[in-house]
């Protein structure tokens, strides 16, 4: 069980890091894709990640 909790955590890291750095792209000047779609791939893969991270905590509660 600690396996699926660690790659659970490692998972949901890489999706929020993944996700700040589509938010950090949209801000730049002159980017493409557009930055509506980097914003709506941000929120995508950062929610994703933050979901991740809850069933992530709610298995280390359940052990």
């Amino acid at each position: 069980m600690a396996g699926i909790t660690s790659l659970l955590f490692i998972i949901s890291i890489v999706m929020l890091f993944g996700g700040g750095n589509y938010f950090l792209a949209a801000q730049r000047a002159g980017v493409y894709p557009p930055r509506r779609v980097l914003q709506q791939r941000a929120v995508a893969i950062g929610g994703a990640g933050g979901v991740m991270f809850l069933l992530a905590i709610l298995v280390t509660w359940a052990v």
